[in-house]
């Protein structure tokens, strides 16, 4: 048996797991447990935060709470769940966005720049090899962004659309970020701008070029490391989105 596997009939499915009710380990024999569910979860989230989702392991997380990895089983049946459990403990409960003064269109902003928020603070989660959406915060958060697009004219099937869209472009610009933070402090960096300048050709990449020598990819006065964060495409793509969606209903109501 491998030491991340669960021992043999241990198991549970993770949509059980994710809505177990209470914090109490599994039934078994031995001595009263001295741990919770959320006590390992979380532990495994600070060497997560730490190091990386590639640094959790069972022997890691039993190390930082002072026990052996075997006792771990009684709390989270493999590492496949623990990971899933993670990231839905990671994710939070969603922004209140009721109190977010303004229409739909802000509180959708608010909704992405909370999310955007969870992965900075959290940039392990990017990385984590999850299933489907399913933990009670992921839900939290799919059920608060659906409520606000709810009544703006979009059908059902369109709401969904939107909101996979959304999380999906979040997450995919928050990855470049942290990749390209990552890189900067690699010592062989070259900046985007001066890896292009050297193999960009106008007869082979004439718009890039075109681009380039326009100055696009320059860094800005006083920049150190490089342009890391992709937060603005993010907030001009969302601008764009919303235009469009609000171009979509309208179409849609006059017809």
């Amino acid at each position: 048996m491998g030491s991340e596997q669960a021992p043999p009939g241990g198991g549970s499915s993770t949509f059980e797991f994710l809505w177990r009710e209470g914090d109490r380990p599994r039934s078994s024999p031995g001595p009263r447990p001295g741990l919770s569910v959320t006590q390992v979860v979380v532990a495994a989230i600070a060497i997560a935060d730490a190091d990386g989702i590639d640094a959790v392991s069972m022997q890691q997380v039993a190390k930082r709470l002072e026990v052996t990895p075997m006792s771990l089983y009684r709390y989270v049946p493999s590492k496949k769940h623990l990971v899933e459990a993670m990231f839905d403990e990671a994710s939070g409960a969603p922004p209140g966005l009721d109190v977010v003064p303004g229409g739909w269109q802000v509180r959708v902003e608010a909704w992405v720049t909370a999310l955007w928020g969870r992965y900075q603070a959290h940039p392990w989660m990017l990385r984590a090899q999850v299933s489907q959406p399913i933990g009670p915060n992921q839900l939290a958060w799919f059920e608060a962004l659906l409520t606000v697009i709810k009544d703006i004219g979009l059908t059902y099937e369109e709401m969904v659309s939107l909101a996979l869209f959304l999380t999906g472009a979040t997450q995919g610009l928050a990855r470049i970020s942290t990749d390209l933070a990552r890189a900067a402090g690699e010592d062989d960096l070259i900046s985007y701008g001066e890896a292009l300048a050297a193999v960009v050709r106008p007869d082979r990449f004439p718009t890039l070029r075109a681009l380039l020598s326009a100055g696009t990819f320059d860094l800005p006065a006083g920049a150190v490391g490089g342009a890391t964060s992709t937060e603005p495409d993010l907030s001009f793509g969302l601008g764009q989105l919303i235009k469009g969606i609000e171009a979509h209903v309208a179409a849609r109501t006059r017809s």
